[in-house]
């Protein structure tokens, strides 16, 4: 299903366990591009395993996927109607303190990284960290590498004081890739306004999610999260305002426990393996963009605002930083 009039629809972050019959998914919400995750607790050499699986699933899905570089791959995909993926990082584990790996990672297509996860790590600190001490040196030398290879700097998991420093340090503009306003659903997970508005005057996107537990609850209504993306828009200015559901499609239920903590922390009791939340009603995942689309309108954003929202940003970002 297409969403009348949208040029191109892009969801900045989803961290599903691909298949054919979740691509298709994905694509039946009218989703043209999707920054997928590829790596997350692996080290270097399990990294590369998991990218060389997602290249084999392209392979053998070819009519209907494909990895994307540049936004000219993107226009491309998109005319060829088939899923244009961005591959990115939800952590810095596979880089650990090598710069050079970041530039390798990038030749093959990896063009999203996010600086920490739900950890500290030699770059800097989580989300979750009692005290957040800031970019390490290595982080600074990561970031230098970042802008030296085009690779979009994420910071949605990352701790408030490293991800300033990671705004301020970096020549490119950066990006919130999944996470919302603290002051829409107070959580860890979600910024404070001084920090979005630090990505917004540097050219950044926030990429809204739609994950429940940073999103308010499933009972969270459309009109109240379209409200906040007009919020949100009215403060920073809409061309900085986007979507990264985070959608979860095809996990087992108790994957959550290894998304959340990887080998650290783990559960004593199969009692205490965490399972996904429930999602929206109006929103169980991308194939429900055309109801996003829809409440955008309702709460009175224009037609133009409304596709920026839906991919224009994101394209306009992408074409800043990543290589053409």
């Amino acid at each position: 299903m297409s969403i009348t009039g949208a040029p191109m629809v892009i969801d900045g972050l989803q961290i599903n366990d691909w298949s054919r019959p979740v691509i298709e998914e994905v694509r039946s919400g009218g989703v043209d591009i999707v920054h997928a995750t590829v790596g997350v607790w692996e080290d270097t050499a399990a990294t590369f395993t998991r990218l060389g699986a997602f290249r084999h699933l392209c392979r053998m899905n070819d009519d209907i996927i494909r990895i994307v570089r540049s936004v000219d791959d993107m226009n491309t995909a998109k005319a060829d109607g088939v899923l244009g993926v961005v591959l990115g990082f939800q952590n810095s584990s596979m880089i650990g303190d090598d710069p050079e790996l970041v530039g390798m990672f990038a030749d093959v297509g990896v063009r999203i990284i996010q600086l920490t996860y739900n950890i500290a790590n030699h770059l800097g600190s989580s989300c979750y960290e009692p005290v957040d001490a800031g970019l390490t040196r290595a982080g600074y030398r990561m970031v230098e590498a970042f802008d030296r290879e085009g690779v979009l700097i994420d910071i949605s998991h990352v701790g408030n004081v490293t991800g300033r420093d990671a705004c301020e340090a970096s020549h490119n503009p950066i990006a919130i890739t999944h996470g919302n306003p603290s002051s829409f659903c107070e959580a860890p997970r979600n910024k404070p306004m001084d920090l979005i508005e630090a990505v917004a005057a540097r050219g950044g996107i926030v990429g809204c999610t739609f994950y429940p537990l940073f999103a308010g609850g499933a009972g969270t209504t459309r009109e109240q999260y379209c409200g906040m993306l007009y919020d949100l828009a009215e403060r920073i200015g809409v061309d900085h305002v986007a979507i990264g559901t985070d959608a979860v499609l095809g996990w087992a239920p108790n994957a959550l426990g290894w998304m959340r903590s990887g080998r650290w922390d783990r559960p004593a009791k199969a009692s205490e393996i965490p399972e996904f939340p429930p999602w929206f009603d109006w929103f169980q995942g991308p194939k429900d963009f055309p109801n996003l689309a829809e409440g955008l309108i309702e709460v009175g954003f224009s037609t133009e605002d409304r596709d920026k929202i839906l991919g224009g940003n994101w394209l306009r970002l992408f074409g800043t930083v990543f290589p053409s």
